[in-house]
């Protein structure tokens, strides 16, 4: 709860000043590269909402928007710009050669699990173009990946603040049934991305 609180404090101001164009600026160039504090901005915003401040349906259209055309131009510049990033030494780092194999091992998948990796989303799009992701499992996985953040730290993140309270005291009462859930799905996608990975040479 005081993270949450610490959180509309810093972003708040941001909101007041710039309104719906902090958001979409932000979230915009995070895909094409830019830490900036876009999914914060998206918490606060969907937090915030009501009909003195921001407008619920239009902060999530704008999010969504903002995030697909801003992944969608980092995907761009990756795809056509590779061998001008890779002078200016932009991808030529260890981690953006980790992300790259990552696009070629799990396909549209890595698009869905970095857009709730801090330090992952902003670089991703541009992974896959330089790794030359085919553009429709890119389109795939980036419409994938917008909708489900949108819907989790937009949509879920307003409805579930009201029932905040009642969600920590489940969560207090239940600590052992929440975290074995927890295992068991995290286990669940492990196991499926390595038998992704096992299988992926047989069927080239």
């Amino acid at each position: 709860m005081q993270h949450i609180n610490d959180l509309l404090l810093a972003m708040k101001p941001l909101l007041e000043q710039y309104g719906y164009l902090a958001l979409v600026v932000s979230i915009f160039l995070e895909g094409i590269g830019i830490p900036m504090p876009g999914q914060s901005l998206l918490i606060a915003a969907s937090l915030l909402s009501s009909p003195e401040f921001m407008n619920l349906t239009l902060v999530l259209t704008l999010s969504w928007l903002s995030c697909f055309f801003g992944n969608t131009c980092g995907y761009l510049i990756g795809y056509y710009f590779e061998e001008w990033l890779n002078k200016k030494g932009y991808i030529s780092g260890p981690k953006m050669q980790k992300l790259q194999s990552m696009v070629k091992h799990y396909g549209p998948t890595c698009l869905v699990i970095s857009r709730f990796v801090e330090g992952m989303k902003q670089f991703m799009p541009l992974a896959c173009g330089v790794a030359k992701m085919p553009r429709h499992q890119f389109l795939l996985g980036n419409t994938l990946a917008t909708t489900i953040w949108v819907a989790v730290f937009g949509v879920l993140t307003h409805f579930a603040f009201d029932h905040l309270q009642l969600f920590q005291q489940f969560y207090h009462h239940h600590k052992t049934v929440v975290w074995s859930i927890s295992a068991v799905l995290f286990v669940a996608l492990i196991v499926a991305l390595l038998r992704r990975k096992r299988h992926a040479p047989k069927q080239q």
